[in-house]
């Protein structure tokens, strides 16, 4: 049924909380996993950009990839990790349907309460524009 599972990370308690969530689910279907991290930051929108920067956030978006995979501790599906550049939302969506994901699974909120209310909700864009189901993670803890 879900073959394959888009799961967004961006080190924060519920996106820890939905890769959680995500190795159940992936257990119970046989699912392959994809843990994602989006950088959003602007310099990778400017040609040109201090490379010292870039590569800071690119090992910042390692670690966050790193802590999640460690989740999959004797998993014996498959896992994928991958590290991509734009706007969140825009991109999840964009990379469930190019690869043709049965499943995303994601938490509620992330790391900037600012943003949120700035941009609009990065779980609420993925809701409405998916081409697949999502599971929204609540983390009330």
């Amino acid at each position: 049924m879900f073959r394959k599972i888009l799961v967004p990370v961006d080190g924060s308690e519920q996106a820890i909380a939905a890769v959680k969530y995500a190795r159940n689910i992936a257990e119970k279907f046989n699912s392959a996993i994809t843990l994602i991290h989006i950088i959003r930051h602007p310099a990778y929108l400017i040609s040109g950009s201090h490379p010292l920067l870039m590569k800071n956030m690119d090992e910042r978006g390692n670690q966050i990839l790193s802590q999640a995979i460690e989740i999959f501790q004797d998993f014996d599906g498959l896992i994928t990790t991958r590290i991509e550049y734009g706007h969140p939302g825009v991109k999840i969506t964009e990379i469930s349907k190019e690869n043709n994901f049965s499943l995303i699974i994601m938490g509620r909120r992330g790391m900037s309460d600012v943003t949120k209310l700035l941009l609009g909700s990065v779980s609420n864009y993925v809701l409405h524009y998916a081409s697949c189901p999502t599971l929204i993670v609540h983390n009330d803890d």
